[in-house]
């Protein structure tokens, strides 16, 4: 079947997952989505409209980040300065300057720091706990140096409903 999207020309296998890194799909970014999904048109539809919004949906992860990390309260606030801490803090100097390019990482606010993200992962999957096609978006300072993302999941109404640190 053709995925319904703007951006790119994209057929799939209905009831098989898509896993694409961007020399296959043409995307800047890996895609991926679960098998369960594929196999429903609607979804697919769906995901087709948000994968046209991929980069609008991780400038709207890096805001909530950054209001995360200016609020103590915010049940995300840990998590958010635990990653940040470690790539300025604990990875070494060099690393961190290649990381962040062109600064003094010492000297980088937390904040600073959300804007040097890139979208590394766009996908779809069926959320256990909601019971409900879900999106996540994997944030990433630079993938052949760190294997730590930022990991952000939206729901359908394009709202945020947890941020949590992988690797």
């Amino acid at each position: 079947m053709k995925l319904n999207c703007k951006r790119i020309d994209f057929t799939y296998t209905p009831g098989e997952e898509i896993f694409n890194f961007p020399e296959e799909s043409g995307l800047p970014f890996l895609f991926d989505v679960d098998e369960e999904l594929t196999a429903d048109p609607a979804a697919m539809d769906v995901v087709g409209e948000m994968l046209d919004e991929a980069e609008k949906l991780a400038e709207k992860a890096k805001a909530a980040i950054k209001s995360a990390l200016a609020d103590e309260d915010s049940r995300y606030h840990s998590v958010v300065t635990f990653f940040m801490e470690f790539h300025r803090d604990d990875v070494g100097p060099d690393i961190a300057a290649e990381l962040f390019p062109g600064t003094d990482p010492s000297k980088l606010s937390f904040a600073e720091m959300v804007d040097f993200l890139k979208l590394k992962r766009f996908g779809s999957l069926v959320d256990d706990e909601m019971d409900q096609q879900v999106f996540i978006i994997d944030l990433s300072f630079n993938p052949e140096i760190t294997d730590e993302l930022m990991v952000i999941y939206f729901d359908l109404n394009k709202e945020i409903f947890c941020i949590t640190h992988e690797s």
